[in-house]
């Protein structure tokens, strides 16, 4: 139990080359990604049940041990021990597909969010650079709700590497900053009007605190912000993208 409780830690998780998946949701998701050690699950799980059908080692455990072993504080009986993806940055930029780019994102409940509404839209990928927090954090699996197990996440890359090679890929990067002069849609439509569709696009999302370095905003191949009545003056990072990402979606919807 206690080796399971260290990946809460980001480096037990690189030491072990393991992370958890708490609940029904992220259980599946995970197994059917082909992803897990072993699933430690209550008599009572149904998901335990049907992934010992789906020839998953499954071991019997008690509610509270599993309460022990969680981060959160309902993991509904049952919890996987999944290995650590090797997913590197031409993994998502060889995919069709929007890419989004978090540059030292903090929160992992933004970070789940972005990974979640990436893989609603068809995104190719998820990229954090280094200074973001891990993907892999229990929270972060969590709020993507099984997402993380379906979408290509490169983590910890250094972000003029990243956004090199996402140019080389033939993407439109765009970094989403507060003092941009143009607007998102006004942004959407005129790469629409040049032919860059929104398939094609990259879009950066700066850290809550701090937003995008001004090295990376620099070397976007455009800028835009998203209007905002007074006196709200931002949004945070996993609703903004969010707001982004459907944006270029629906502009692409034929009326």
């Amino acid at each position: 139990m206690a080796r399971l409780r260290r990946l809460h830690e980001r480096k037990g998780r690189v030491r072990e080359g393991a992370f958890l998946a708490e609940g029904p949701d992220c259980v599946r998701a995970a197994v059917e990604a082909g992803w897990v050690v072993e699933v430690l699950a209550t008599a009572e799980s149904q998901t335990g049940a049907w992934a010992a059908d789906q020839g998953v080692r499954v071991t019997p455990a008690d509610a509270k041990v599993i309460e022990a072993i969680c981060d959160t504080r309902t993991p509904q009986g049952v919890v996987a021990e999944c290995r650590l993806p090797a997913t590197e940055l031409r993994d998502a930029l060889e995919r069709s597909g929007p890419v989004v780019v978090c540059e030292q994102l903090a929160d992992p409940g933004n970070l789940g969010t972005i990974i979640r509404t990436a893989e609603a839209v068809g995104a190719a990928g998820v990229i954090t650079t280094t200074g973001s927090v891990d993907p892999w954090n229990p929270k972060t699996v969590r709020a993507a709700a099984g997402s993380s197990f379906r979408v290509p996440i490169a983590a910890d890359q250094d972000p003029a590497t990243a956004l090199e090679q996402i140019h080389v890929s033939g993407r439109t990067s765009i970094a989403l900053t507060a003092d941009a002069s143009q607007e998102v849609m006004s942004c959407i439509r005129e790469l629409a009007v040049a032919g860059t569709p929104a398939d094609s696009l990259a879009w950066i999302v700066g850290s809550e605190a701090h937003g995008i370095s001004a090295e990376t905003a620099a070397s976007a191949h455009t800028r835009a912000r998203l209007p905002m009545r007074a006196p709200v003056e931002s949004l945070n990072a996993g609703v903004a993208l969010s707001v982004c990402l459907y944006a270029a979606a629906w502009a692409e919807v034929p009326r």
